[in-house]
């Protein structure tokens, strides 16, 4: 099934009743982690802009507007990270349920694990831990990137396709976790789908970026995901 397909997919099953509840929470998580990313994005962003522009010498003073369409560009990039790893840490135990959830939909519960909110908690942040640390220098290495002339000219592209290959390994691992599938198993069989996984992830990555649908998009994700293991994952080896 193809990526895109899985996520359509997946906003239809997060409608159905029975299935509501379990947006709420993560929800409304999303709406806090947002605001306060938001309101401190904005309020200390001109400071690191005319930080950056006084470190230019004089004869280079003109590309102060470079630096600034430069720093709104990495920003809102930046600003998309973090809000996932914060609001997927915080939320990733209602994030497995929904995924057990989905997947017993999808299977009618005949092959699909049980689990329970308390004992899954610990599990799950370790996963985000993972998740993490597998981010983070890759993150680094797109940030050096981005601050080398000339070769930073490709940057918004390669931003765009690590967003897209991150979210399919965000919202696919719910449904990998709770079936004991490890994450370097995970990311093996993504790999294989590499086509398919980032015509997943590049759709929420995107609209992660808009106001209000942001603050519903990750349930989706996460039932989409699901989909997206049930129909092209969950039989790889």
């Amino acid at each position: 099934m193809s990526g895109f397909g899985c996520l359509v997919e997946g906003f239809a099953l997060v409608r159905q009743p029975g299935m509501r509840r379990y947006v709420v929470v993560p929800g409304l998580i999303n709406a806090i982690v947002l605001i306060v990313l938001v309101t401190f994005s904005v309020r200390e962003f001109e400071y690191w802009v005319d930080a950056i522009v006084g470190l230019l010498p004089d004869w280079l003073s003109f590309l102060s507007w470079l630096v600034w369409i430069v720093g709104v560009v990495i920003a809102a990039f930046a600003l998309l990270y973090v809000f996932t790893i914060i609001a997927n840490l915080i939320a990733s135990p209602f994030n497995a349920v929904l995924a057990t959830k989905i997947e017993e939909r999808l299977s009618g519960g005949s092959s699909t694990p049980s689990i329970s909110l308390w004992l899954v908690i610990p599990k799950a942040v370790m996963r985000e831990v993972s998740k993490f640390l597998y981010l983070l220098p890759r993150l680094v290495g797109l940030l050096v990137i981005s601050v080398i002339p000339i070769i930073n000219a490709g940057a918004p592209v390669l931003w765009l396709l690590f967003g897209a290959w991150m979210m399919a390994i965000q919202y696919c691992d719910y449904a990998a976790d709770n079936n004991d599938v490890s994450f370097a198993a995970l990311r093996t069989r993504l790999e294989k789908k590499r086509v398919q996984a980032v015509l997943f992830g590049l759709p929420v990555y995107l609209l992660l970026a808009i106001p209000l649908i942001n603050l519903i998009l990750i349930p989706i994700a996460v039932a989409g995901g699901t989909v997206f293991w049930v129909r092209n994952l969950s039989q790889s080896a």
